[in-house]
């Protein structure tokens, strides 16, 4: 059987490139240090106190609950973070005898189009928004190392 060099180095260039890309995917996966444990629920006395997009990621939001408790929500749905940027209001559409939010519930979105989204909630985390974010972790590694 014959293997034309052709094809020796085509599959040597991409076993070089799939290793290049694994490496790639390795670092974007680090996880951020502000996302916290992951809780159950999230019971509003009334209403959220607010929400605001995460910058750059599409199907999560985070809500506020009280003065200073954030959470990360993770969504699947219509979500993009420019839903919640225009956002004229959020509500939650939850269990029977609710009053917090959990996994599998809705969060229905109205933005300034006037059309809403409905986002199913699918993962509930802490947020911890003086934690440093990976691009300035990252930032503040590339200083140092200079």
């Amino acid at each position: 059987m014959k293997i034309s060099l052709t094809t020796l180095a085509l599959a040597g260039s991409l076993l070089v490139s799939a290793n290049a890309f694994a490496d790639e995917k390795t670092d974007a996966a680090k996880p951020d240090p502000r996302i916290g444990e992951e809780t159950k629920q999230i019971c509003f006395a009334q209403t959220i106190n607010g929400w605001k997009p995460l910058k750059g990621v599409d199907d999560v939001v985070l809500l506020q609950k009280g003065v200073n408790d954030w959470y990360y929500v993770e969504l699947t749905g219509y979500c993009p973070s420019r839903v919640f940027q225009t956002a004229e209001a959020i509500g939650i559409e939850s269990k029977p005898a609710g009053g917090c939010l959990t996994k599998g519930d809705v969060i229905i979105v109205k933005d300034t189009g006037g059309f809403p989204s409905r986002c199913f909630v699918t993962k509930i985390s802490k947020w911890d928004d003086k934690a440093k974010a990976p691009e300035a972790e990252e930032e503040g590694d590339k200083k140092n190392d200079n």
